[in-house]
């Protein structure tokens, strides 16, 4: 086998996607967010639902990515070395989402039906749970979550960078170590937070398994923005001779595999409150199968799993680099309208109702995020090239 050398001008972004890209989406985010919130001005309402959608979807990204990088460290794994970079710069911009929470902090009275008061003995359910649903728990445990989320990106690509320079492969195992703990602080906080945020927008409903649905989602919309982003550097020549068909292919496994699972939650959650029938849970799949909203989901049913399901089942799929895209951004796009699903019906009740704002929030966020993004990732090299495992992901080959 002959052995691949890592040549210099390999592991640097340079050009378009290190100077004027990250200008460029700057630019647009800037002017997108600003008319959407001028925007909010006149329909506050819809706006913060709106931005809570963008929000929650950039969010996803970050904490699938995060999730990624905890897995990898955590097996051991040699395969994903040379595509584990645009995984940490992706969980990296967990930083910047802590700062688009601020927004939704001014928007609790319009997105929570629970901060608005409620007379005594008028909904003993609400009640109860005022001890947990109140303003003042809400905002700590969400600064707890982007506590957590940012010390451990932190650790985690900071360890990374740190061994490009110096080699020292006991970073290896200190961050192997803190995988441990990693993921199970990962796991609990990210259940915790989508409960606070999409769950609590219905506060009446409760569902065991909510926070494993929203945690598939990430890692399935994660898994597809690295292909995306390798996939787009490839085309232009960047990492051509490092990020092989081969890890495109695991990718893509990753990629179905987690999109079966997130569709085996989803029709799990469903399935189970149909069967149990018990009011406070039917009550939210009764108003999102309301109106037009019931066309959303059967189009969840077959977008979202049924059509990756047929077409990107096949090894030879996975490794067409067009249609592996393609698939991937069909992805990503399922995901934005699953989360739309999720959250817009509490605005609209009776169907769909889409509208400038939701473009503006969504542009706007997704500029500010891969300005960032591409920023980060022109600082350092491409790769984790002093990584133990890097020859071996190198030289990797699918059985």
């Amino acid at each position: 086998m002959q052995k691949k050398t890592l040549k210099p001008e390999e592991l640097k972004l340079t050009g378009y996607f290190a100077d004027k890209l990250p200008k460029l989406l700057m630019g647009i985010g800037a002017v997108c967010l600003a008319v959407a919130f001028f925007f909010g001005l006149k329909d506050t309402h819809h706006f913060y639902y709106s931005y809570l959608v963008s929000f929650i979807f950039y969010t996803t990204i970050s904490l699938g990515a995060l999730f990624f990088v905890l897995i990898q460290h955590l097996t051991r794994a040699e395969w994903s070395v040379v595509v584990r970079r645009v995984a940490e710069h992706f969980m990296s911009n967990i930083m910047l989402m802590a700062l688009f929470f601020i927004p939704i902090l001014f928007g609790l009275h319009d997105l929570y039906h629970w901060t608005h008061h409620i007379d005594p003995g008028s909904d003993p359910i609400l009640e109860g749970k005022v001890p947990y649903l109140n303003v003042g728990f809400f905002v700590l445990r969400a600064v707890v979550f982007f506590l957590l989320w940012i010390w451990l990106s932190r650790k985690f690509y900071n360890g990374s960078v740190e061994q490009d320079s110096s080699g020292d492969e006991k970073i290896s195992l200190k961050l192997r170590r803190a995988s441990t703990y990693g993921i199970l602080i990962f796991a609990l906080s990210q259940t915790f937070a989508f409960v606070d945020w999409i769950m609590s927008l219905t506060p009446h409903w409760y569902s065991t398994i909510f926070g494993i649905y929203l945690f598939a989602g990430s890692v399935v919309v994660s898994l597809s923005m690295f292909s995306i982003v390798l996939i787009l550097f490839r085309k232009s020549g960047i990492l051509k001779n490092i990020v092989s068909l081969e890890h495109f292919h695991d990718l893509g496994k990753l990629i179905y595999g987690f999109n079966l699972f997130w569709a085996y939650i989803a029709f799990s959650q469903y399935f189970l409150i149909w069967y149990a029938n018990i009011p406070e849970e039917t009550i939210w799949y009764l108003a999102h199968f309301e109106g037009s909203w019931n066309s959303v989901a059967i189009c969840l049913a077959i977008g979202h799993f049924a059509i990756p399901f047929v077409l990107f089942m096949s090894r030879h799929c996975k490794r067409n680099l067009n249609f592996h895209l393609g698939m991937a951004i069909w992805i990503v796009s399922m995901h934005f309208l699953d989360l739309y699903w999720l959250i817009m019906p509490n605005l609209s009740k009776s169907g769909i109702h889409f509208s400038m704002v939701d473009v503006l929030c969504f542009f706007g966020m997704g500029g500010v995020y891969f300005s960032v993004f591409f920023k980060r990732v022109a600082s350092v090299s491409l790769v984790p090239k002093k990584d133990p495992f890097i020859e071996k992901s190198l030289h990797f080959e699918n059985m």
